[in-house]
């Protein structure tokens, strides 16, 4: 689903609705990913895609450290009950890509969802 559109708390509108945790991904200009998760008990995890390039956007590295986002992105999985696969999420929360997409269908699947390629 895109949420591009549907406003500050899209994400959470969607886990209360649902019931379920989920994860949303926003791009700039596919270079840089913002990940946020959720889950229906209110624990939520956020990281960032394409580190690099994202501090030549000046990002805020310190605003996005590397391991609370792979602890979330665990304890978001398990919540969800997937089998993630710890190593591959980190790679995909350190590593670069042309794309930020390309990072992103990669932690898609090291999430353990269905389907994610």
């Amino acid at each position: 689903m895109d949420f591009a559109d549907a406003g500050r708390n899209s994400l959470a509108n969607l886990v209360q609705r649902t019931g379920t945790p989920a994860v949303m991904v926003s791009f700039h200009d596919s270079d840089v990913g913002f990940i946020e998760g959720l889950t229906p008990d209110g624990n939520s995890w956020e990281g960032l895609l394409n580190r690099e390039v994202a501090e030549s956007y000046e990002v805020p590295l310190e605003h996005f450290p590397i391991e609370p986002a792979v602890a979330g992105a665990l304890a978001w999985s398990a919540a969800a009950g997937l089998t993630p696969d710890e190593e591959a999420i980190r790679q995909t929360l350190t590593g670069s890509a042309v794309f930020a997409e390309e990072l992103s269908a990669a932690l898609m699947a090291a999430l353990g969802l269905p389907g994610a390629t």
